[in-house]
């Protein structure tokens, strides 16, 4: 094929008037060029697989017509049995259409297009005739609009006979119907607005519709505002027909480098009941919530994750389902500043238990760390010499300054026996800030518990690499010695009071609690082999690492320190007690023992090649590469340990702990726990000091028993006769698709928004997968027995390359009775996506059936779901 170019100047042709064609225009065709300069007609056509080319301007068809005094190009196509030949294609810019006839005007750089296609991201248009103009707005009439590849014949389309795209941002439209199949539907709109382009952008939410306690409502519709890079807001709100009503806010802000968070406001008011019923109740929730991350310079972070949130928002407002099942709320604030060495950091911390009311907050928590250094290490101690104990002493420093606030009201039944009925009113923001009301409703007259508390911890830790006798052995030595002292501002008196009750008096001043300990530990490595082949396996390496120990600390509790006072009780009896928190008892010179082994081995090599690999003719230094074959492979770990109190008086050895661990098959974990008790029990289950070592019995009495077996099998990629296929959209989504899918517009909208319906993951180029695991613990605390044997599984396997079903589940064998079992169903179409979920019983019990188009622009607007994804209904209203 002979390709015919020319290189066209417009003025150089155009005599007749003036041409604001500056640039030159480049025509190809293959088969020929036929112009016609002469009288009023200039023209030319190409024929044949022809192009043009003007700027940025590029158009092809099987027959051009250039229409030099009008500036214009006409292409169009061939028909044929099969099809077209030659279809007319004009791209400029991002912008690119085809279809059976086009007109372009070099001029004003405008098109026409007749049977025009196009596609923008992931949408499709089809159009009868499509004007574009040269700022990229596109007039459609008798336009579709779809996501499904297959334009002629779409699963789902959305069709009106006018049609208007603004910047490859937004198409506006006239009347908009839904059709299936080429089938028009009953939904009809009489406009509508589309996203083109799937990123942050202004625009509505879409509503969500359902029907619960309070009515039937429309929940979650409002505006997102995408304000500029840096900072989007979300508007949301809600109503139902029985006269609730709430209002959502959500402000994001970030900035890369800097800092990042977001604020959420919500408040609802909602009404149960008639007025006049018994049960009428209008009640007005409300919920506060800040995120905030900020690194100030290289050294310097500033956090804060704030939640003020009533009860009832949580238990009957809350579509989050963490926080229906919640139990408490937290909130802090930390600022950390870090220098070399040091780390300075200032916390305050909330925390308030729902059910009882009960509120914790640390106000603030100053906390100061030196890591370890060498005080008196010699600068100019000469390389090779050895160090002396002076420069291996290290030293290191903790200190701890807090402020506690505890808040734990007393019964409302208790108040109104007082005659307080105000003080059932008081909150714990209310008791933070006024004693007189702490006191009241808690009976406590200590509002605030000051503390600081100081640790340093001094160590010396040498080694050792031949002793006299043994030879050569490394031994590590680590002597330390560690001082606490912890500050106080008031103390603690006890006495017996006039009724014979025991009664507690708080005396103001500083008081300073100093405690002390010391320990002196030994560790060392060592090996051995055993000489066995067997099962295509040669020699079992053992690897020990022993570990001894002793430690050291006074009976603080006695008189000599001063920590504690007597009181006598009601028979005569004097009973010792610490004027502070924190006094350790009982005096300790303690032996601590482990002793941890690994044991290893690795396949013998094949009988033409040695370990090494030396017989390999390639075997060079610089091609050398590991030997699979050869590989240590770990057979299991089995560690013990215990320890021994000189000091005490009697049951001197604690319980002795036994570990393993191992892999079967390099597919079943292993895990075992064991407790033994070197002492017996009497006949009411105490500990008596007699052993329980025998021959039956070597490790003494076994206490507690935990195995826990786990596995995850799965088919390669592709096996059988299923074909590797992607994973379908939708069902394997990332961390931030997921936070993209919240809403048809304002993509990245926080995954606490959502209301979408979830779904279990499912990979279908993994035909089958199954992940159980097996627990089996018994305890043994005294003479009662508890025993406990859980089942967990889950799994999941492909019917078709386009069918999925995955289920968890789990059974409990002592108390006889299943797990939360979810069976998900879950089908891929081309354009569409379908999934069905049931919990068939117990608490949660419930069913969920989603069906949407896979778009992520349209996936809440063309979406059935049935129930609502509404948590209310699986766990009531309020509580």
């Amino acid at each position: 094929m002979v390709l015919l170019s020319l290189t066209i100047l417009f003025p150089a042709l155009i005599q007749a008037q003036e041409s604001g064609i500056s640039s030159p225009v480049t025509v190809i065709a293959s088969d020929s060029l036929v112009f016609h300069l002469g009288g009023d007609r200039r023209a030319g056509t190409l024929h044949g697989d022809a192009s043009v080319t003007f700027e940025d301007a590029f158009l092809s068809a099987w027959e051009i017509d250039l229409l030099l005094a009008d500036e214009e190009l006409h292409a169009r196509g061939l028909p044929s049995d099969t099809g077209w030949v030659g279809k007319p294609l004009i791209r400029q810019g991002e912008d690119e259409f085809t279809g059976s006839q086009l007109a372009f005007s070099l001029q004003t750089q405008r098109g026409r297009v007749v049977g025009a296609q196009t596609q923008y991201e992931e949408g499709f248009i089809a159009a009868d005739v499509v004007k574009a103009l040269e700022d990229s707005t596109l007039f459609i009439r008798n336009g579709v609009y779809t996501t499904c590849s297959c334009v002629t014949d779409p699963s789902y389309s959305l069709r009106s006979s006018r049609m208007k795209m603004v910047d490859r941002k937004w198409i506006y439209t006239g009347p908009i119907q839904l059709y299936l199949f080429n089938i028009p539907t009953p939904l009809w709109l009489p406009f509508g607005f589309l996203p083109a382009q799937d990123n942050r952008r202004s625009g509505p939410l879409p509503p969500t519709y359902g029907e619960d306690e309070f009515g039937f409502y429309l929940r979650d519709w409002g505006w997102y505002f995408a304000m500029n890079d840096y900072m989007d807001l979300q508007l949301q709100g809600g109503f139902w027909t029985r006269g609730s009503w709430e209002v959502q806010s959500l402000y994001r802000y970030r900035k890369q480098y800097a800092f990042d968070g977001q604020l959420r406001l919500d408040y609802g008011r909602f009404r149960n009941g008639e007025r006049g019923d018994p049960g009428f109740s209008i009640r007005r929730t409300s919920s506060v919530r800040w995120n905030h991350n900020q690194t100030i310079g290289q050294r310097t972070s500033f956090n804060a994750n704030v939640n003020l949130t009533s009860s009832s928002y949580l238990r009957a407002v809350s579509q989050n389902y963490d926080d229906r099942i919640r139990q408490d709320i937290q909130s802090s604030l930390k600022f950390t500043k870090r220098w070399s060495g040091q780390n300075l950091s200032i916390q305050a911390n909330q925390r308030q238990q729902l059910s009882t009311g009960q509120v914790s907050l640390t106000l603030p928590t100053l906390t100061f760390s030196q890591r370890s250094f060498k005080p008196f290490q010699r600068n100019n101690r000469l390389p090779g010499t050895r160090e002396s104990f002076r420069d291996k002493l290290q030293i290191s420093l903790s200190s701890q300054v807090s402020n506690r606030f505890n808040f734990l009201p007393l019964p409302d039944e208790e108040l109104l026996a007082r005659g307080d009925t105000l003080a059932t009113e008081i909150s714990w923001f209310d008791a933070a800030l006024s004693s007189s009301d702490y006191r009241r409703a808690t009976g406590n007259y200590v509002q605030y518990d000051f503390q600081a508390s100081h640790r340093v911890p001094i160590s010396a830790p040498f080694s050792v690499s031949r002793i006299p006798l043994l030879g050569n052995i490394n031994l590590n030595f680590n002597p330390s010695f560690t001082y606490s002292e912890n500050w106080y501002l008031r103390t603690e008196r006890r006495g017996l009071g006039e009724t014979g009750s025991v009664e507690s008096e708080q005396q103001p001043g500083f008081f300073a609690l100093r405690q002390f300990s010391s320990s002196f530990s030994a560790s060392t490595i060592f090996y051995g082999l055993f000489p066995v082949k067997a099962f295509g396996f040669q020699g079992i390496r053992h690897t020990v690492r022993p570990n001894v120990g002793f430690s050291f600390r006074p009976d603080f509790y006695g008189d000599r320190w001063g920590y504690t006072r007597e009181y006598t009780d009601g028979s005569g009896n004097d009973i010792q007690y610490p004027i502070v928190s924190g006094v350790n008892r009982g005096r300790q010179q303690a032996l601590n023992f482990s002793l941890n082994n690994t044991f290893e081995t690795k396949r013998a090599p094949q009988a033409n090649q040695s370990d090494s690999g030396a017989d390999s003719p390639n075997n060079t230094p610089s091609n050398r590469a590991p030997n699979a074959n050869t590989r240590a492979l770990k057979l299991f770990d089995l560690n013990v340990s215990s320890s021994y109190n000189f000091a005490a008086d009697s049951l001197k050895m604690s319980d002795i702990s036994l570990s393993a661990r191992t892999r079967v098959l390099g597919k079943v974990d292993v895990d075992l726990r064991s407790g033994f008790s070197p002492y017996q029990l009497s006949d009411t289950g105490i500990r008596v000091n007699e052993s329980a070592f025998s021959f039956t019995s070597p490790l003494g009495r076994k206490t507690s028993t935990n195995v826990t077996l786990r596995t995850s099998l799965r088919s390669r990629q592709g096996a059988g006769d299923r074909p590797v296929t992607t994973p379908r959209g939708g069902f394997v989504q990332s961390a931030g698709q997921l936070a993209n899918a919240g809403s048809v517009v304002g993509a990245g909208a926080s995954t606490f928004l959502q209301n979408n319906y979830a779904t279990a993951g499912a990979d279908f180029s993994i035909p089958w997968s199954l992940t159980m695991d097996f627990s089996y613990g018994v305890q043994k605390p005294g003479t009662a027995t508890i025993r406990r044997a859980i089942l967990n599984a889950s799994f999941d396997f492909s019917l078709t390359p386009n069918w999925k079903v995955a289920s968890r589940t789990g059974y409990d064998f002592e108390q006889k009775r299943m797990a939360t079992t979810n069976i998900s169903l879950a089908r891929d179409f081309d354009c569409w996506q379908m999934a069905f979920n049931w919990v068939p019983f117990g608490l949660y019990q419930s069913w969920g059936f989603d069906l949407h188009v896979k778009s992520g622009h349209l996936k809440d607007l063309l979406r059935i779901r049935q129930p609502k994804s509404d948590v209310r209904d699986r766990f009531g209203s309020f509580l």
